[in-house]
């Protein structure tokens, strides 16, 4: 536990000093730190907190002269604001609210329970009703300040989201075919509306969002920072650890402020309007291979198309300022940035167990803890670290060759 809250606090610092490793302000870098030093930023326990341009500093040259580890200290863990609805739940009635926003309250607990996101009936159906009372959006006019805001290049700003989408048919185990809701996972850059990747799936799992992000980095570059909400994916350390390695802080917005992410909820409502409505009343999909296969169609068509508020095409706006953009190469046979990551203990006879398959690795590693990068979809290709040297490749469990190794052979030999 105090290492979760050291690496929280760690990438918390680190998105404050992002920004100071960009050269491309003609600002002077104590400018810039007093900048930082201004504003008022949110602890990752919902406080705020403001710090001087020397601790901003101190933690930028850290950064530099000793990476990553050199930010991480013990902090208070965040201990949340509401014991009766979990972050998870949170976020999924908060989607639904958006989403559909007419849809009555007695429909999103029947669609959380189908879900299965209560367990053994808590939280109560009262304390859910209660709950959307104080969450739906008022019908009055808003209260909170809002204020347009726009990226000043490509690649500054990258707004991120998922949307629910259509029900397709999906094949099963048995042969027989069940209709299945699929999930929109988007990427949209703020300063031109460019759709930087988005990509229709199955779940809207954490798999899901760092595929698409390594397809939108490959495609479009590193951006500065990622814009998202509060929800379970974005949160995770997998995605903070994602950002660290290649340069990007991810921005949160306030806790129930979707709104906040204007661009990309914007582009939503034209997906729905132009594309998937029409798509669905005329000529539905049959896979989600054919959903997506026309909605890349379309996605060039947008990405192409004259926008009323830029003047311009979003690809037009995304390429005059593209000389901007960090390029990262990736390497498909060294470089695991982009996988999921875990720790294991091996056993005495040099296996692990990932995802209740067992798995086979060196064997001087037993007894000791290693760190796993792999693919949940892609369990064959599983990389092993130990005390951050990558040490090789993990196999599936094979007993019956393992049988006829030779100094198996010669144990049994000698005991018979």
């Amino acid at each position: 536990m105090d290492k979760d809250r050291s690496e929280q606090m760690a990438y918390f610092r680190y998105g404050i000093i992002n920004p100071l490793l960009s050269q491309d302000s003609t600002k002077s870098l104590k400018n810039r730190m007093r900048e930082q030093a201004g504003k008022i930023w949110t602890l990752p326990n919902g406080k705020l907190k403001t710090y001087s341009w020397m601790t901003i500093e101190q933690w930028y040259y850290d950064y530099r002269n000793k990476g990553f580890s050199a930010l991480m200290n013990p902090v208070r863990k965040d201990k949340g604001n509401h014991r009766g609805i979990g972050q998870a739940l949170g976020d999924e009635i908060d989607t639904l609210i958006r989403q559909y926003p007419t849809l009555k309250s007695s429909n999103i607990i029947a669609i959380l329970d189908e879900k299965q996101l209560r367990v053994n009936g808590r939280p109560s159906d009262s304390t859910l009703y209660r709950y959307l009372r104080a969450t739906r959006p008022s019908k009055q006019s808003p209260t909170k300040e809002r204020r347009s805001f726009e990226a000043p290049y490509a690649g500054n700003l990258w707004q991120a989201d998922i949307m629910y989408g259509p029900y397709v048919n999906v094949k099963q185990l048995n042969g027989s075919y069940r209709k299945q809701q699929t999930y929109l996972v988007a990427i949209i850059d703020d300063h031109s509306r460019l759709l930087c990747h988005a990509e229709f799936y199955l779940n809207q799992a954490l798999s899901a969002y760092i595929d698409t992000l390594k397809k939108a980095v490959q495609k479009r570059g590193i951006p500065e920072r990622i814009y998202c909400d509060n929800g379970q994916v974005f949160l995770s350390p997998q995605i903070k650890r994602i950002g660290a390695h290649i340069g990007t802080s991810v921005v949160h917005t306030a806790v129930r402020d979707a709104s906040a992410k204007g661009k990309i909820e914007r582009f939503f409502k034209s997906l729905r309007d132009a594309f998937l409505n029409p798509m669905m009343s005329i000529n539905p999909p049959k896979s989600i291979e054919e959903l997506n296969q026309r909605f890349w169609k379309w996605m060039e068509e947008y990405n192409n198309k004259f926008h009323s508020v830029i003047k311009s095409t979003p690809m037009q706006r995304w390429l005059r300022t593209s000389h901007k953009v960090r390029v990262l190469a990736l390497d498909p046979f060294t470089d695991h940035t982009f996988l999921l990551e875990t720790s294991r203990k091996v056993k005495k006879d040099g296996t692990f167990s990932l995802q209740g398959a067992r798995f086979e690795t060196s064997w001087g590693l037993a007894g000791k803890s290693v760190t796993l990068r792999y693919d949940p979809l892609d369990l064959t290709q599983i990389y092993v670290y130990h005390q951050k040297q990558f040490l090789g490749k993990a196999n599936p469990l094979n007993r019956q060759v393992n049988f006829n190794l030779p100094r198996i052979k010669r144990t049994l030999h000698n005991e018979s």
